[in-house]
């Protein structure tokens, strides 16, 4: 049922002056409540509601129909308060009333208790009685305490229905658990049902009503990934906003990746537990998988699912400013430093790539045809390649060589890579893996061994015994630092360790050995301590003093390194 159809109806009911009681039956998170509020205050201002009397009342925790009905007396108000929370002085004035309508007996009951201190028992036990002519609105019937039942709930609502001459409506969340009293006796108390169904289109109509248009383009980017859920979209405009003033000086494109980004996100994340929505990990870990490059084969149906969810809504590889994205979707923040630095380098990319042709859109030749055109599309690649390798990340160099390789082109694949190298060579820490935050997706093993060459290449060799000591009883170091030790060979060490005497040799030589005892140690972090082990075991098998001083090490003269 469309919207608009479930308005008017709504509308309707407001309006009839007969007492009914009308569902309306919906999915979790559709905006029932939402648009209840809305279409109800709007009636209000038309001056449409046939009750002067009105009454929310959420069920959730609610344990016996005397809370029920207590509730209700004290959440009903006057009809022109419509849209505002009650308050203490809205209990005084139903109190008031109350005593009002139940005489100058009662009022003096009622007024002989100190309103400020507690609620006169008397008047909590007559209270209910003064709910009549009342449109009432009852919410999360599935979320009651187990301790009252749907039936006796629907009993209450008949007798308001056919005694007090109330209007009830009743939100309920289909699929829940919880109802099934209520589908069991529904026919004989809900006299009108209706089940609130919105598109896409409408729920981002709803939740971005009136907005500037970059919501409305949060609303088109929803409708993509058919998000019904109201209270996800809320949620995913509050994340927009966390980064609203900072698009202001990024180009259009950028903007909008960044839209596309947390729209996607956000659903991800706020549906987590969906089977039918790929969690965030997942996006975040697929990389050019999605494409149907690289080693992973094997997709389950669920897979399967999520990727053509992912390909239809345009979705590309996770870059670095991606990242950042997705690490404040899961905290609720920004880190302002994270994301100006992302965003400066992707903008500075973006401006340079409309002067030279984008690179994605090279891309288009590989995505957007059945064409058996190979040879279009290397070169479309390789000169698009070639002009902006200055603005290309590591992750886009990896995938445009897989590509290339995967369709036989292996000579062009490791041109690429060496024109790579050539063209950022002043940018040396570009190619340390071990600083690149996806440098588990570098699948293919030349780009890998071309990064860690360029990057050796470049570093400023210091002296072993520099390094050891200016690292010797710090929790970190540098990779530079690692590469130095690692390239350090055992007669080397073996010179260093016979040359050092003092309280500081002992703490060099258990700074080498460490490198070994790491649970993940990389392959040179494990050279490192082989080579200092070769060493200690040569300078123990020198002498019987030596060989005990070595013995302190942990270090077996016999069994070697």
């Amino acid at each position: 049922m469309t919207l608009a159809l479930v308005r008017n109806e709504l509308n309707r009911f407001l309006r009839s002056p007969d007492a009914e009681v009308l569902a309306l039956r919906g999915k979790w998170g559709v905006g029932k409540t939402y648009s209840w509020n809305q279409i109800l205050i709007d009636a209000n201002q038309r001056n449409e509601i046939s009750r002067e009397r009105y009454a929310y009342l959420s069920l959730f925790g609610i344990s016996s129909l005397d809370e029920l009905r207590f509730s209700l007396f004290e959440q009903s108000i006057d009809r022109q308060l419509i849209g505002r929370e009650p308050t203490l002085a809205t209990f005084r004035d139903n109190a008031t009333q109350l005593s009002l309508s139940l005489g100058r007996k009662a009022w003096k009951l009622a007024s002989s208790t100190p309103f400020m201190k507690s609620v006169s028992p008397a008047l909590e036990a007559v209270s209910f009685f003064s709910i009549r002519d009342t449109l009432i609105c009852l919410d999360d019937l599935e979320r009651r305490s187990s301790s009252l039942s749907a039936r006796d709930v629907l009993g209450l609502v008949s007798l308001l229905k056919e005694q007090r001459n109330c209007k009830i409506i009743l939100l309920l969340n289909d699929g829940e658990d919880g109802l099934e009293d209520f589908e069991r006796y529904r026919e004989k108390v809900v006299d009108i049902e209706l089940l609130f169904d919105p598109t896409a289109m409408e729920c981002s109509g709803v939740a971005f009503a009136g907005a500037a248009p970059l919501y409305q383009s949060i609303g088109e980017l929803s409708q993509k990934l058919d998000i019904t859920n109201i209270r996800t979209l809320k949620k995913i405009e509050r994340l927009v906003r966390l980064v609203e003033h900072k698009l202001n000086d990024l180009e259009p494109e950028l903007s909008h990746q960044i839209l596309h980004s947390l729209v996607l996100y956000g659903w991800c994340h706020y549906r987590a537990g969906s089977k039918e929505i790929p969690p965030l990990e997942y996006v975040q870990k697929i990389g050019y998988a999605l494409f149907g490059l690289g080693e992973k084969e094997g997709w389950t149906d669920e897979e399967k699912a999520w990727n053509r969810k992912l390909q239809d809504y345009g979705y590309q590889v996770t870059d670095e400013l991606d990242e950042v994205l997705a690490k404040a979707v899961k905290t609720g923040y920004v880190v302002d430093a994270d994301f100006e630095n992302a965003a400066t380098e992707k903008n500075s990319q973006v401006i340079a790539q409309k002067a030279t042709g984008s690179f994605s859109e090279a891309w288009r030749t590989y995505h957007d045809s059945f064409d058996n055109d190979q040879e279009r599309v290397i070169s479309t690649l390789y000169e698009s390649f070639k002009v902006n390798a200055k603005y290309i990340t590591p992750l886009n160099l990896n995938g445009t060589v897989r590509l290339f390789r995967e369709l036989g082109e292996e000579a062009k694949a490791d041109e690429l890579i060496k024109l790579y190298i050539e063209t950022r060579a002043d940018e040396q820490e570009l190619f340390n893996l071990n600083g690149y935050a996806f440098s588990g997706d570098i699948s293919d093993k030349n780009v890998r061994d071309a990064f860690e060459k360029a990057y050796q290449g470049s570093v400023i060799r210091e002296s072993p015994k520099s390094v050891l000591l200016r690292i010797t009883g710090q929790n970190g170091w540098n990779d530079k630092d690692e590469i130095v030790l690692a390239e350090t060979t055992a007669d080397e060490y073996y010179k260093l360790f016979m040359s050092e005497s003092g309280g500081h040799l002992s703490s060099i030589v258990n700074t080498c050995l460490k490198f070994g005892q790491f649970l993940n140690a990389t392959e040179r972090q494990q050279q490192i301590a082989k080579n200092a082990k070769e060493a200690l075991v040569r300078i123990g098998r020198e002498s019987a003093i030596n060989a005990r001083r070595v013995h302190k090490f942990g270090v077996d003269i016999d069994g070697g390194a």
